[in-house]
């Protein structure tokens, strides 16, 4: 009997979970790209950024998928801390919709959900059919699970040991709250948890103030979600998900003073429990976004002190004015201060790639990636900039130079593309736990150095228009090229005589093929400037 009864809560649970998976999921593809584009916009008011986070959520029947999402534009520096902290408090809200479905108990219908849902997914050819099909079907066995969780707990009433064991949730609130973080923690879906209780709650097993105190631990429980997503990422990220957990926490502790308030005005509500609980759930969350919302500002001054420091962001263009265009001589000058800017970066992103070929670091890894989007926002701006220049009224030598920095700016977006290559074949030995021989690592710094010195001539030669530097980087270049085939040729040496592994060796001899090619991009900027290139 005892058997019986597991299977069919396991069994029950895990339709239960499926379905709320299918119709997450499909309700995500369906509307994910909308939302997503809403989200973007609507951070500039707290309020409005709430409504929109409840609105998200209660559309998608996920919080943790509307934590993913806010978390994945913090990262990308798509909205602010505060827009964040806002969206995620409208989110506690908008879950508790799902509590709210539930409480409707469809289970008569739940079976017609199953089949339309079925018949929709098989006939439809679309994918956006198709989705509507499984969210059906997702709907439909959401309260088959429910259903035969309830069915199969209901023996368990009966029995005064399992019932009293129950009962403890109510009387201890520490162990009810404890319980419902745990199991939300594990299943990491705060609304599977919230469906067991009204399971448990409909056949007699959980009263009211028990089911109060483990729906505190869901909320502290589903923000473990959020944390997870924000691992790896930026501080602003971090900031959101130690503010979630907060928000949640603290709201407990003041919810839990004002359970025997619950417990006189939610029967008032509803004379069915599982009614009583969604209502329970959704006044927290309401009551908690109302007591926060105006004092947003003061907590993300809070979060900001309590994880403190800056992340690392993208750069931005600075000197592309567009009152210069009216003059296009300066205009011209403008472009070539930014192209300055961009090789300055590429030099520190070769910096990077050094240090990462010598001891590779995950965190120098992020910042090239960062620094290449800059960049490639940069080649974007400065070309767009000088097409905007070609609209007035030019000198022939004017004219004339329009072309060549276009090529010129094209090449330092190669020369970006090449120092996270250098970086990311670094990233491919630290996995593989590959490591260069000693005259392989000595090798590498002579190249380095000469590269080095033929970024300082062609920055000098860019900024100035200086020929001199200019040929001074054609004859570094000749001599890297020299180093670089002698150094493939000494490898080959060490391969024979056993010094070094072939698997090292293929990383080793492609930063030597993305440096010689760096190197070119640098030289046909240089000899643009000396007119014998494509300049």
């Amino acid at each position: 009997m005892e058997f019986k009864i597991v299977l069919g809560i396991i069994g029950g649970l895990g339709l239960f979970i499926y379905g709320m998976y299918l119709l997450s999921d499909s309700l995500k593809k369906l509307s994910l790209g909308l939302l997503k584009a809403m989200l973007e916009k609507v951070t500039s008011g707290r309020v409005r950024s709430a409504l929109m986070g409840a609105f998200v959520t209660a559309v998608i029947q996920s919080s943790s998928a509307t934590s993913v999402i806010v978390i994945g534009f913090l990262n990308a520096g798509f909205i602010p801390l505060m827009g964040g902290v806002a969206i995620m408090i409208g989110a506690n809200v908008g879950t508790t919709v799902t509590a709210q479905l539930i409480a409707f108990k469809f289970t008569t219908i739940a079976p017609l959900f199953v089949f339309l849902g079925t018949v929709v997914f098989l006939v439809a050819r679309k994918d956006k059919h198709k989705n509507k099909g499984r969210a059906l079907l997702g709907f439909g066995l959401l309260f088959l699970g429910l259903t035969m969780m309830s069915s199969s707990v209901k023996p368990l009433a009966d029995n005064e040991m399992i019932r009293n064991a129950f009962v403890s949730f109510g009387t201890s609130p520490l162990l009810g709250i404890l319980t419902g973080m745990i199991v939300t923690a594990i299943l990491q879906s705060s609304s599977t948890t919230t469906g067991m209780i009204i399971a448990f709650a409909s056949v007699g097993l959980l009263n009211l103030q028990a089911s109060i105190y483990l729906l505190f631990g869901i909320e502290i429980g589903t923000c473990v979600t959020a944390i997870i997503a924000s691992i790896g990422g930026n501080l602003s990220s971090k900031r959101l998900a130690v503010g979630h957990t907060l928000f949640n926490i603290t709201g407990t502790l003041i919810m839990l003073p004002l359970v025997p308030l619950y417990l006189r005005y939610m029967p008032l509500t509803s004379g069915d429990i599982a009614r009583q609980i969604a209502n329970s759930h959704t006044a927290f969350n309401l009551i908690n976004a109302l007591i926060f919302l105006p004092i947003i500002p003061l907590f993300v001054m809070f979060l900001n002190r309590v994880i403190p420091g800056e992340d690392y962001e993208k750069r931005e263009t600075k000197h592309l004015d567009v009152h210069l265009l009216i003059t296009p001589n300066l205009a011209m000058n403008a472009a070539i201060k930014e192209m300055v800017s961009m090789l300055g970066l590429c030099q520190e992103m070769f910096e990077k790639a050094e240090k990462c070929i010598a001891t590779y670091n995950h965190k120098i890894r992020n910042e090239i990636a960062l620094d290449e989007e800059s960049v490639d926002e940069m080649q974007k701006n400065i070309t767009e900039y000088l097409v905007r220049i070609t609209k007035g009224e030019l000198s022939d030598k004017e004219r004339n130079l329009v072309p060549s920095l276009l090529h010129s700016v094209n090449d330092l977006e190669r020369v970006g593309d090449y120092c996270e290559s250098i970086v990311k074949l670094s990233q491919r030995g630290y996995e593989h736990n590959l490591s260069f021989s000693a005259p392989a690592n000595m090798e590498l710094g002579k190249l380095f150095e000469k590269t080095r010195a033929l970024m300082r001539q062609t920055k000098k030669a860019i900024e100035h228009d200086d020929h001199r530097a200019a040929a001074i980087t054609l004859n570094i270049d000749r001599e890297a090229h020299a180093l670089v085939k002698q150094f493939r040729v000494n490898h080959i040496d060490r391969l024979g005589k056993g010094d070094c592994i072939s698997d090292a060796g293929l990383v080793y001899t492609d930063v030597l093929t993305a440096i010689d090619r760096l190197n070119d991009h640098l030289c046909n900027i240089t000899k643009g400037i000396l007119h014998i290139g494509k300049r």
